[in-house]
């Protein structure tokens, strides 16, 4: 009989700890969170147009942003992967479409992000980007390293086509 006890306690205490760590997880106590990467290969910027994270107050997978005015103020952006263009994002079967910076966020809001952004800030762990001058990861560009901003593109202050991000660890 005691082994049966002992066997009982053993499976109780076992369920009970399984119980406290799935409130933990659910609580986002004690867990580390997942953050995008913004390297991965999109096929299209359906990604960036459609989604809500980038006019998030804080997002996991747009961990970038751009800001209309100098000193991360005015209107902002939350940007998640590398774009080539942003004056001519590409959907499936539509025409391309300016990425815009998102509307009741301050001064340019609406407006087109591209050649239009004047500060930057990158909340992502171990990737920096690059923020350039012409479509295609071409010509000067400012750099944005991991968690930390740039509050006036120098090189790049309202001509900026294009962002690419890369690993920095």
């Amino acid at each position: 009989m005691q082994t049966s006890t002992t066997s009982r306690r053993r499976r109780l205490r076992t369920a009970l700890v399984a119980a406290v760590m799935g409130a933990s997880a659910l609580s986002g106590t004690g867990m580390a969170h997942a953050e995008g990467n913004p390297t991965a290969w999109i096929s299209s910027d359906e990604d960036t147009i459609m989604s809500m994270e980038k006019c998030a107050g804080s997002s996991e997978e747009f961990r970038f942003r751009l800001y209309y005015s100098p000193n991360y103020s005015g209107a902002w952006v939350n940007i998640g992967h590398n774009i080539y263009d942003m004056l001519a994002l590409k959907m499936p079967y539509t025409p391309a479409t300016p990425l815009r910076f998102c509307s009741n966020t301050g001064s340019g809001s609406g407006q087109a992000a591209g050649n239009n952004a004047a500060s930057a800030y990158n909340w992502y762990d171990g990737y920096s980007a690059n923020v350039y001058y012409s479509a295609g990861y071409k010509g000067a560009y400012d750099y944005v390293g991991s968690r930390s901003g740039v509050s006036t593109l120098v090189n790049t202050r309202n001509d900026n086509r294009s962002i690419q991000f890369s690993v920095s660890w």
